[in-house]
């Protein structure tokens, strides 16, 4: 894996010319946007750290670094769904004094360097979510309605809709270029413009109107607003001002459009927007690696890791901000708390459609795991697991104290021999079983396993011998 805050830049061409680019100086670091903590049920789920790497942060903030590639994800209410066919980005936790939740998009991003694309149907989406929140934060209702963008090859962008004055709905369309200037901001210059279908450039000339006087749109620390007949837009500031938003910071070197698309290329440097051209056309499964910080995906705290996730759905990208099956989990190192929930789940599903241990409840406590369900689909049976690693680096459970009926006791023999025959992958160990990767999931070498009330804590990455044994 690429570690971002060592990577040796050597000398790049220049950023392909398919792009409009602008020599982007780095933008001042955003304010973080913040939001409600949310609720953990265990002290696993808390930390601080002192993060290092190439984003300023203070001692306790909790930072994970990332690369992926052929990934997606959606922010600003889920209206926004970008694409990204390479990327390299630090995730900086809103709520550091807990875990980082990708899924809730808890956390401020940081692009280092990538090349992202939108959809004009989710550009229309996110345009309508900007001036509702606009309408609410101001009181003032918007007089522009039924809005549409579209997106032309050459960097041509059609916006249409209604603009109401003196009470009616009149409708409009504009044409204009997309580009991007020296500070990374985009700029939208009008072209032509139509009002019921007849051209109207001559007419604003005339009166002296111009997109300014029109949109009213005049304050850039929105990160939006109109100067002349150029709509400006920092992108990085307009999504950071939303509530409820990640705080984003992005160094826009190059836009270019196609039919449907519009595709920007970011970077701190111009040598970090090449370095993501170069990777976009590296022929690879899409795949997120990342390292470090406390984050939680999928029912799982992962804490200082090295991990990596694989799509299973290659036609599609990963989506990184869904629950899903598409997902496939490599933990190379680190301390992963699995929920009880979660770690009852990844059981049920090895034990797949087998009726040896049906109607299955796991509770973790601090020693261990209490497991009670029935045996072939018909007798109660309760027992205690404790699990642990091998010496070989697996996780594994030993069953004992089982009981039928409350109070029956049964041969542990008989019941390692049961789970053994239906758990996928699974290995006779000593006195219990050894386990394979769970539903996709790879533990990689484990180390250690210490239960915690509501938790199981694996540790993974050192190829030693556990003492555990």
């Amino acid at each position: 894996m690429q570690v971002l805050h060592h990577v040796n830049i050597q000398a790049v061409a220049p950023v392909a010319q398919a792009y409009a680019v602008g020599t982007a100086a780095t933008p001042a670091t955003r304010t973080p946007a913040t939001s409600q903590p949310r609720t953990t049920p265990s002290a696993y789920g808390r930390d601080s750290y002192v993060a290092s790497g190439y984003v300023s942060n203070t001692y306790d903030q909790n930072v994970v670094y990332g690369q992926g590639k052929n990934i997606g994800i959606r922010i600003i209410d889920k209206a926004l769904g970008l694409k990204s066919g390479y990327i390299e980005a630090a995730f900086i936790d809103k709520t550091p004094q807990n875990a980082m939740d990708i899924e809730s998009i808890d956390f401020n991003l940081h692009v280092q360097a990538g090349e992202v694309g939108v959809s004009d149907v989710d550009a229309t989406l996110t345009v309508e979510t900007i001036l509702r929140r606009r309408e609410l934060r101001t009181g003032k209702k918007s007089p522009v309605s039924e809005l549409r963008v579209a997106f032309d090859p050459d960097n041509q962008v059609r916006v249409e809709g209604k603009f109401k004055a003196l009470g009616f709905k009149i409708p409009f369309s504009v044409s204009g270029q997309i580009n991007v200037d020296t500070a990374g901001q985009l700029h939208y210059d009008l072209g032509k413009a139509k009002v019921s279908g007849i051209g109207v450039n001559g007419v604003m000339n005339t009166f002296g109107l111009t997109l300014e006087k029109v949109l009213k749109l005049n304050n850039p620390l929105d990160g939006y607003y109109a100067h002349g007949n150029t709509l400006v837009v920092d992108l990085g500031r307009t999504v950071s001002s939303m509530d409820n938003a990640l705080g984003l910071h992005a160094s826009v070197r190059g836009v270019r459009t196609n039919v449907g698309q519009l595709q920007l290329l970011v970077g701190d440097r111009p040598a970090d927007a090449q370095r993501a051209l170069t990777e976009r056309n590296t022929k690879e499964p899409a795949y997120i690696k990342a390292e470090g910080g406390h984050a939680y995906i999928d029912g799982f705290f992962v804490k200082d890791g090295q991990l990596a996730i694989y799509d299973r759905t290659p036609d599609s990208p990963l989506n990184i901000s869904y629950q899903g099956p598409e997902r496939a989990i490599v933990l190379h190192k680190g301390h992963v708390g699995v929920t009880e929930q979660r770690f009852t789940q990844l059981l049920q599903e090895e034990l797949g459609n087998s009726d040896a241990l049906t109607d299955l409840n796991v509770k973790l406590g601090a020693s261990n795991g209490k497991v009670s369900g029935k045996l072939f689909g018909a007798i109660p049976l309760s027992l205690n697991m404790t699990l642990g690693a091998t010496n070989d680096g697996r996780l594994m459970f030993t069953p004992s104290r089982t009981k039928a009926f409350g109070f029956i006791p049964v041969p542990g023999g008989l019941v390692r021999g049961q789970l053994q025959k239906v758990i996928n992958g699974g290995e006779a160990y000593g006195k219990g079983i050894a386990l394979g990767n769970m539903n996709g999931i790879d533990l990689g070498h484990v180390t250690q396993v210490s239960h915690q009330p509501g938790y199981l804590v694996i540790s993974s990455g050192q190829n030693t011998p556990n003492s555990q044994n």
